[in-house]
């Protein structure tokens, strides 16, 4: 994971240097918290099980990295970089591996851990004077770790790639309002079990819907909240010691308050 970071960071500074030194960086921090609603399926769309929380079990926070690459009377392009990590609990519910027992037959509290890494590249056009398109695409990594005992941990890993589309009101000269779309391809999707090992899944995407709302407190600091919220689809594995990592789709929505700040 350690490498993942320095190499998001790595690139982030390659694309930097390819510019001029006229533009401006911004870095942002924000407390996040997360409701989980993840169910998985057998192939009959019978459900198996499931985890839940609420947005006070399950938080972290999320930093960012911006650069103004160019800034023009109606456009402007920036680069930007984020990484999130989330740890905390969820419940339970479904019944012992491979024990035939139907959905339900035991609760029990999972640990998580969630981290996520983006680098994207935006670029905005004016339709009018309060009014504001743009989009771009990013490259990411995403990391769940899914504790449901001592003995049986689960490793969702893969990468993605991240075309956006968005666009930006502003109320008046301190408020902004924006509704942004995501959808994040899953590439090399895996589940690696403690026991039986690497699963690898047949697909692993995120539409994600995000509406961001920013008062400017003065020229250096905006403040910020925003809601997002993520359909999670990941599609059945391959066989593995006779076990399959079942289709299963998370509908989770996040909670963000930060700080963004100019330099």
């Amino acid at each position: 994971m350690q490498k993942k970071i320095k190499l998001l960071i790595f690139m982030f500074l390659i694309v930097t240097s390819l510019y001029g030194q006229n533009s401006a960086f911004t870095t942002s921090v924000s407390l996040v918290g997360m409701s989980m609603d993840y169910k998985e399926y057998d192939n009959s769309s019978t459900l198996i099980d499931s985890e839940k929380s609420d947005f006070m079990e399950l938080g972290g926070v999320e930093i960012g990295l911006g650069y103004m690459v160019s800034k023009e009377m109606s456009a402007y392009t920036q680069v930007n970089m984020n990484f999130m990590m989330l740890t905390g609990s969820s419940t339970y519910k479904g019944s012992v591996l491979g024990s035939g027992d139907p959905y339900g037959t035991i609760t029990s509290t999972t640990q998580n851990t969630i981290m996520d890494m983006e680098l994207s590249y935006k670029r905005g056009y004016s339709l009018s004077k309060s009014l504001e398109l743009n989009y771009g695409l990013g490259f990411g990594y995403r990391y769940w770790e899914r504790s449901l005992s001592a003995s049986q941990v689960e490793t969702y890993t893969w990468y993605s790639l991240r075309p956006m589309i968005g666009v930006d009101y502003a109320l008046n000269n301190r408020v902004n309002i924006a509704l942004e779309l995501e959808y994040q391809y899953g590439i090399n999707p895996v589940m690696d079990e403690s026991t039986y090992g690497e699963f690898t899944l047949g697909g692993a995407d995120i539409i994600e819907l995000s509406l961001p709302i920013s008062y400017k407190y003065n020229e250096k600091l905006d403040m910020f909240f925003e809601y997002v919220y993520q359909k999670q689809t990941i599609e059945k594995s391959n066989v593995v010691s006779g076990y399959i990592e079942p289709d299963s789709i998370a509908n989770n929505q996040y909670l963000k308050l930060g700080m963004r700040f100019k330099f």
